[in-house]
């Protein structure tokens, strides 16, 4: 049985930032990414830096908010 994942878009600033941090860094941005997503998610629970997840499959899938900027 297969399962499909969301994957959210990022914004293009977002993905340039990305892109240059990973060059000055020589690392991947999508590792880099998933190393400042697993930091700013450990910070979120302070009992364990573990991720947490989800059992239960969401309702509705949040829509991408757009900048009025």
């Amino acid at each position: 049985m297969s399962r499909t994942l969301y994957s959210p878009r990022l914004s293009d600033d977002v993905v340039r930032a990305l892109y240059r941090e990973g060059q000055r860094r020589r690392m991947p941005m999508t590792r880099l990414a998933d190393d400042l997503l697993r930091q700013s998610l450990g910070a979120f629970n302070e009992v364990s830096p573990s991720l947490h997840v989800c059992e239960e499959e969401p309702s509705v899938i949040p829509s991408r908010e757009v900048d009025a900027a």
